[in-house]
């Protein structure tokens, strides 16, 4: 017999009081959404969110499509649609929008397209950064800094309006709602004359509105051609906070955007055109507030900052008739690169996210109701050898169907991966997932490492639907394969089918380029959901001196 480690039952109670604090902390905060959004009945406020990748065909995958779909969720009217070239060193004057960090511009369309028929506006932004930023310290600031010649400048341009052009042709062929000529290049901004006729290239092949992302705190203020396009682009990373070790409140965080505030509404005021927060965002981390802008920084989860600082934005700049709207950064293409435990920007299954959706309109984010599995509704794949039914189509892997492991006699399955190969078993006719409500089995880890898993189904013909990690704090205790220890993984199926299709295989891969350590597996079937036999109610309020 093996015991083994579920997800939820060391975690469930402590993250329910975490969160249920932090939902207790901001209920107060924030009106209700329809309170939030009227005034932005009467005038054209752009409620988006930006939506990113850096990776070359990462647009396209059946994961995208689904993180997507949960963006439209929250209530956003436009998505801010990111790709990225690069450029070897800040006085490089070539720039390359072919390479493998760079989604192609079938992506984009793809993206397009996708997001037009959830309806969604789309502001198509390409951004320009360094290929090494990491170990150089560089970042798009600094191109042009070391520009010494006009030959340099005028290279330097000649290849910019080639790489904005290329995209604006694209917004303009694909339908894009609104374009960005560029984003937080402060070490060129101040040639005025070559901005000038950037825009002019662009206004000539896309007709839509365009704008210009600037940087917080400097930047914005010293452009002098906002004449030229037709919103001001603020990266409103302004700091509102000057001590990271404590939690500021919702109207301490308004009273630090006096400055800011001011200063944007002047700049509006002198050149009669709306601002657009083209980026706004803070981590889920201590300290988010003080550094906004700090991707690199490290600290711990902070969902409740996070949250606060997004009521605060919104407290601030929804309902100012010189905002034209604002971009949250960021929601990531790959719909499991945020959660309840990561430090990173996405509100995405955070408390900020409720704040985005009360604001935003959207409907409020599901509440998990507390299930149990139910063992005796299961349709088994593998339990002490492969069910009946089903055929064993793996590839790319070293299987001993009847394994054993030490401590135990039951018939197991040992497994070895290569790169990118599977553990994959496909039924003989096509089943429905919707009697069920996740997807289990019971998985050991061995001294040789960690494998590195993600779990996805399969239609009859042959399309692969949202994959799903297996190393992920939502699936399995702790996010990690453990050597010598049995864990439970749990996915909700609604996650990997979320149009609920007929679907004949089941595959769990190899989400590495390297071979798999030593893994083992058992259990592997499909779970109903059943109501608890009895309810705990936990108190929410506790009575001073009660």
């Amino acid at each position: 017999m093996r015991t083994c480690v579920l997800a939820e039952s060391k975690t469930f109670v402590r993250r329910l009081a975490c969160l249920g604090a932090a939902v207790l902390t901001l209920a107060a905060a924030h009106p209700t959404s329809a309170e939030a959004r009227q005034p932005a009945a009467s005038r054209p406020f752009q409620e988006g969110i930006s939506f990113a990748t850096w990776w070359s065909g990462q647009y396209a995958t059946p994961e995208a499509d689904y993180s997507l779909s949960l963006l439209a969720s929250t209530g956003a009217e436009w998505v801010a649609l990111i790709v990225t070239g690069y450029q070897e060193t800040p006085w490089s004057t070539t720039i390359n929008h072919t390479g493998p960090r760079t989604p192609t511009d079938d992506e984009l369309v793809q993206v397009i397209e996708e997001a037009h028929r959830l309806g969604l506006r789309v502001m198509l932004k390409p951004h320009l950064d360094l290929e090494d930023e990491v170990t150089t310290g560089w970042w798009r600031g600094h191109i042009g800094t070391s520009f010494t010649t006009e030959e340099q400048w005028a290279a330097w341009f000649a290849s910019y309006r080639a790489f904005i052009t290329h995209y604006a042709q694209l917004a303009q062929q694909a339908g894009a709602d609104q374009f960005v000529v560029g984003t937080e290049l402060l070490g060129t901004t101040h040639r005025a004359d070559d901005w000038r006729r950037v825009i002019a290239d662009v206004r000539a092949v896309y007709k839509g509105p365009i704008l210009y992302a600037s940087l917080h705190s400097g930047e914005e203020t010293s452009i002098n051609w906002w004449d030229a396009v037709d919103f001001i682009g603020v990266d409103a990373y302004y700091p509102l906070n000057d001590n990271p070790d404590e939690n500021p409140t919702v109207e301490e965080l308004e009273a630090a955007w006096a400055g800011p505030k001011a200063t944007l509404s002047a700049l509006s005021d002198r050149y009669g055109k709306p601002v657009i927060f083209t980026e706004i965002g803070y981590r889920s981390t201590a300290g988010c507030t003080a550094f906004p802008w700090d991707s690199w920084r490290s600290g711990r989860i902070n969902w409740v900052e996070q949250a606060v600082a997004y009521e605060a934005a919104f407290r601030q700049f929804y309902h100012e008739p010189w905002m034209g709207g604002m971009y949250w950064w960021f929601w990531s293409a790959d719909p499991w690169a945020s959660g309840p435990c990561d430090t990173g920007y996405s509100p995405r299954q955070k408390p900020a996210e409720d704040i985005l959706r009360a604001w935003y309109g959207g409907t409020p984010r599901p509440v998990d109701s507390v299930l149990l599995p139910a063992y005796d509704q299961a349709l088994t794949v593998y339990q002490d050898g492969l069910a009946s039914g089903w055929q064993n189509w793996s590839w790319g892997a070293d299987l001993n169907l009847g394994a054993s492991v030490q401590g135990g006699d039951a018939p197991l399955v040992a497994a070895q991966l290569e790169p990118w190969g599977g553990i994959s078993f496909r039924r003989t006719s096509p089943f429905s997932t919707g009697e069920y409500r996740w997807l289990e089995f019971d998985v050991r880890g061995s001294s040789e490492g960690e494998p590195q898993l993600r779990v996805y189904l399969e239609t009859a013909d042959g399309v692969r639907l949202v994959a799903a990690p297996v190393n992920d704090c939502r699936h399995i205790a702790g996010g990690h394969v453990e050597a010598g220890v049995w864990k439970r993984v749990r996915i909700p199926l609604q996650d990997l089918n979320p149009d609920g299709l007929p679907v004949v295989r089941l595959t769990i891969q190899n989400a590495s380029g390297d071979p798999s350590p030593l893994f083992w597996l058992d259990n592997l079937r499909l779970v109903a959901a059943r109501e608890p036999a009895h309810r705990v109610f936990l108190p929410l309020t506790v009575r001073g001196g009660q």
